[in-house]
């Protein structure tokens, strides 16, 4: 049987299973569209903006993923399609209900190679909360039940793990250890590849979240291009859930992500993600079983470090010559293939400035803002402040005061004078230089 092939940017790519994803479907062009060929299935989103603006996605299980951009003029959408070799041209029109894309390619010595798809629309024209029979629900009110799983599927069994910081509980799924890093919850495991997140997230609704959704999880500056592969289903009452394909760290790789909302505003994103190769149900079993188990409460502040014996007395101005500098530490997890981790700085300036800095990345990472909102993997944090010391040069505590007028105790204590590495707050750090101070 024939199989639909897509040329677009630079190079034929076939094209294999895809399901459908809907989104709020617009007037005019703005909708998901489906193509089925044999076992070959492709799915086109389209969303209509102001002044005849048209964006969307093309995307596969495979991993072939492509991004649309162009503008409807005399009931024609034409524009570009970009995917991770470059970019070409499309066009796109209606012929009866049908949606007919037609990808064109120009080559080198000017010759033109086209392709038509037939497309037919899916999904109705209301918001997906409507479409997919939901009530999103509103801060304050009592929280939900547990989420329950996508499809059939069984919560894990055994006692909840709670994490106060991020105002969770949940059951940790066999064969995965969490742990709290930068505000996200890592899980590694012996058994499997690749690595599940938890993270929070700023979502208001199910419609802001699947608007997000459809956009993938894109970060070029780490070669990072998942996109949408999967009908988004209900997760539950409050939340959403979706498969994703594409690169990440020179590899194809999937995801399976699950977004749930808190009643208390906000609430957070699961995801699981592995190189396509050790792809298995283990994956989305897993992160199911989480959502599944899942509970919120009100996230607790965190608790202000006991004082040691070292710690009394004024700050030390000769102690803070000691211990200014630049300081460097980095712990590493696992994430598609086998690494990931968490990057911190940490100025400490003679003069009592102080800043410091923290990245943790993942191969599905989306967001480097620090704002842990989308459905990516990374998350940034800063802060600028002043400090002052009280111990000895072997441990004591560092104060730090912000200017909202929020002080912060950091214990310290110094691992080995010879490598010039103290721990901070119980992560080590290595002295990286003279501190860059204003």
């Amino acid at each position: 049987m024939h199989r639909p092939a897509l040329r677009c940017l630079g190079t034929w790519l076939l094209l294999l299973t895809c399901w459908l994803l809907p989104v709020r479907a617009l007037a005019g062009y703005g909708g998901t569209y489906t193509l089925a060929s044999g076992t070959t299935r492709l799915t086109l989103v389209l969303q209509e903006g102001a002044g005849g603006q048209v964006t969307g996605t093309l995307s596969s299980t495979t991993g072939a993923a492509f991004r649309l951009a162009g503008r409807v003029q005399e009931d024609v959408v034409a524009g570009t399609c970009e995917g991770q070799a470059g970019t070409s041209q499309f066009e796109a029109s209606f012929e009866g209900p049908t949606l007919i894309l037609t990808l064109i390619e120009t080559d080198a010595g000017g010759g033109v190679t086209s392709r038509s798809l037939e497309f037919a629309r899916s999904g109705g024209g209301a918001g997906v909360t409507a479409q997919l029979g939901l009530e999103t629900p509103s801060a304050g009110t009592a929280p939900p039940a547990p989420a329950g799983a996508a499809r059939a599927g069984t919560p894990a069994a055994g006692k909840a793990t709670r994490f106060p910081e991020l105002g969770v509980a949940f059951v940790p799924p066999p064969d995965w250890n969490p742990q709290v890093q930068e505000g996200v919850i890592l899980f590694t495991s012996t058994r499997y590849k690749g690595f599940i997140l938890v993270q929070p997230h700023e979502y208001a609704s199910l419609d802001q979240m699947a608007a997000d959704a459809v956009q993938g999880i894109v970060d070029e500056a780490s070669s990072v291009w998942l996109m949408p592969t999967s009908a988004l289903q209900p997760v539950g009452t409050n939340g959403l859930s979706a498969e994703f394909a594409g690169i990440a760290q020179g590899l194809q790789a999937r995801a399976y992500v699950i977004g749930l909302l808190s009643p208390r505003g906000g609430g957070v994103t699961i995801m699981a993600s592995v190189e396509s190769a050790s792809w298995s149900d283990a994956y989305p079993d897993a992160a199911r079983a989480i959502a599944g188990s899942l509970s919120f409460s009100a996230p607790a502040a965190p608790a202000a470090p006991a004082a040691t014996p070292a710690t009394s007395g004024r700050t030390d101005t000769s102690l803070m010559q000691y211990l200014a500098g630049e300081w460097y530490s980095y712990s590493s997890g696992t994430t598609l293939y086998g690494s990931a981790g968490t990057e911190r700085t940490m100025t400490l300036c003679p003069d009592g400035t102080y800043r410091d800095s923290s990245e943790f990345s993942a191969s599905g990472s989306g967001d480097a803002s620090g704002s842990g909102v989308d459905w990516g993997a990374a998350r940034t944090a800063a802060g600028q402040a002043r400090w002052t010391v009280q111990g000895d040069r072997t441990q004591g505590v560092i104060v730090v005061t912000y200017p909202s007028g929020q002080t912060r105790r950091i214990p310290y204590r110094v691992v080995s004078k010879a490598e010039q590495t103290i721990a901070f707050d119980g992560i080590t750090y290595a002295f990286a230089g003279t501190p860059r101070c204003p």
